[in-house]
């Protein structure tokens, strides 16, 4: 139920009178601001340790000292204007959202009045909700914790969160002793899949009844099925003993506009339906030229690894409690993969860096059972050899969306090349490390980069230039063959840009508006459609304080005319 805010001015009295801050409680003054990156830091701390404390919430309460008066035993209000107004109130939810992963808000944000304030000013209370069951929440990317009244790093308490998923693995619950619920075709393949994992065990499992195969992958407990058995071996029919979720994959083919062309649903057993439903991804032959080569290479748009790690990973991480369903959507030249939940490393740089290696899945029977029959690695590892084999077919690497909300975990794997220099960059840099490889698939598909990993491919001589300027290196275009490419993106081609606006000043002072529509569709592909009117604002900056040639009339920015500068 919904708090008041009448409700809430009587907790904050409440807070007010506590003899000290909590690990689940923090007052700050903030009279007029509050620095956002140190708000996101309390947004993880204080969730975290409301899990951990077991509270419905915990609060961060600006416009109040921390330190009680002697007199009154209260701690005193001083009023705060940070984030007046709800336009500037709905953007710190939405940087906050966006910081946090899981993507975590506010319950509410309350801004109680009070006499003491001064004018304008009022109490905020925040009201965060605890980080969820298993997943501890992160501030862009770095968990945080409180000691006391201290905020510092979530330390040793991350796995004590992190653990909370395998107390309530959905998978885990024992449903039925009725083996009839599961398909023999299932258990046949199972079976082929485990002695295929297990070569050295091939005389014991010819002597396995279905029982104790099930056993041996901890699938059942005394004869009794689990619901991570009935997913990988059940009948269809055998779905109406999992509860209120029916759970099953789901293919889409789609235009490049996102129209469907066709779909079809799988059920279970889901050791089956995975085989259906990657036969009806559309393989063909894609032709890569290496540099220096007269003879292309040629490899399948997908890799038929590639694409089961990437299913049968959403199968093992879906949150089947949420119900829903695996999703697979396939166009011209791209694969989504999608399965409701969080990500519960955390980060996908948490997993491909090797000393934050984890184990823990949302579902440890499932997860277990399938690495047991080899149809996942271990969640580290198979992400990284994504990447890896990937990268080895000089194709895009995966990309993961996180952090959504509802939550929903989404991979992306591309089906032909995005630049052909930079594919064959990554072909040619057998020597980068997979840090330095990401990065580099980064710039290939304009996106941020830090700036120790552009240091580091511009020391391969890989990239240059700088901010949304970063962009292929000329020996990288020359030994790829894509020196128009290089010129357009370094900007050679700037004077003639430059040229065609004084042509237009030369007709008489003109606005913005003019200036964008005489250039926006003369501008090379490599500029980004929602990035050409910031171009072309550089490029007028440029003329009129490094060369010298234009001006403005002095109009206000909509209303201001350049104009060409006299002499």
């Amino acid at each position: 139920m919904m708090m008041t805010l009448t409700e809430a001015a009587d907790r904050l009295d409440e807070f007010r009178a506590m003899p000290a801050e909590t690990e689940w409680l923090d007052f700050k003054e903030a009279k007029h601001n509050f620095d956002i990156e140190e708000l996101g830091k309390y947004v993880s701390a204080l969730a975290n340790e409301a899990n951990l404390h077991e509270r419905d919430s915990a609060w961060l309460v600006l416009g109040v000292k921390d330190k009680r008066d002697a007199a009154t035993g209260l701690r005193p209000i001083v009023g705060s204007t940070f984030k007046n107004g709800a336009a500037a109130m709905n953007e710190l939810k939405h940087l906050v959202a966006q910081g946090t992963s899981p993507s975590h808000g506010f319950v509410q944000v309350f801004e109680v009045p009070h006499a003491d304030c001064g004018a304008g000013a009022r109490v905020l209370m925040f009201q965060i909700p605890p980080a969820p069951r298993g997943q501890p929440v992160a501030w862009k990317g770095h968990f945080y914790g409180r000691s006391g009244e201290s905020l510092g790093a979530l330390g040793s308490k991350f796995e004590a969160i992190r653990m909370q998923s395998a107390a309530l693995d959905w998978t885990a619950h024992c449903v039925s002793d009725d083996l009839g619920l599961l398909s023999p075709d299932a258990l046949e393949r199972g079976k082929a899949l485990y002695a295929k994992k297990h070569p050295r065990r091939l005389d014991e499992l010819q002597q396995w009844s279905a029982d104790r195969f099930l056993e041996e992958l901890r699938l059942s407990r005394h004869g009794v099925l689990t619901r991570a058995a009935l997913l990988l071996f059940g009948r269809q029919d055998a779905a109406s003993s999992l509860g209120d979720v029916s759970p099953r994959l789901t293919w889409q083919l789609l235009t490049d506009q996102d129209e469907p062309l066709d779909y079809q649903h799988f059920s279970l057993p889901f050791v089956v339906a995975v085989d259906d439903l990657v036969s009806k991804i559309r393989i063909h032959t894609v032709r890569i030229l290496p540099p220096g080569q007269l003879a292309p290479l040629e490899v399948p748009n997908y890799d038929d690894w590639v694409i089961r790690e990437a299913l049968l990973n959403c199968v093992a991480h879906q949150d089947y409690a949420l119900g829903g369903r695996v999703q697979v959507k396939e166009s011209t030249s791209l694969l989504l993969f999608s399965n409701a939940g969080g990500f519960i490393p955390g980060s996908i740089e948490k997993v491909l860096d090797a000393s934050h290696a984890t184990h823990l899945y949302r579902n440890p029977c499932l997860a277990d059972a399938m690495v047991e029959l080899g149809l996942i690695d271990t969640i580290g590892s198979g992400i990284k050899r994504m990447y890896r084999t990937q990268r080895d077919r000089h194709f895009p690497l995966p990309d993961f969306e996180i952090g959504q909300t509802p939550p929903v975990v989404t991979v992306r794997i591309y089906g032909r090349e995005i630049d052909p220099a930079f594919t064959r960059a990554l072909l040619q840099a057998s020597d980068l490390s997979l840090a330095e490889v990401i990065a580099l698939d980064h710039v290939q598909k304009r996106r941020p980069v830090e700036a120790a990993m552009v240091r580091s491919l511009r020391a391969h001589g890989l990239v240059e230039g700088r901010g949304q300027r970063l962009s292929i290196s000329g020996s990288v275009a020359r030994m790829t063959g894509q020196e128009v490419r290089y010129t357009l993106d370094r900007g050679l081609d700037a004077q003639h840009y430059k040229g065609l606006v004084l042509g237009l000043l030369r007709l008489g002072p003109q606005r913005r508006r003019q200036i964008n529509e005489l250039l926006r569709d003369k501008l090379p592909d490599s500029v980004p459609a929602d990035k050409r009117v910031t171009y072309i604002k550089n490029l007028l900056q440029e003329m009129a304080y490094r060369d010298q040639t234009i001006e403005t009339d002095g109009g206000q920015t909509q209303a201001a005319r350049w104009r060409i500068k006299e002499r």
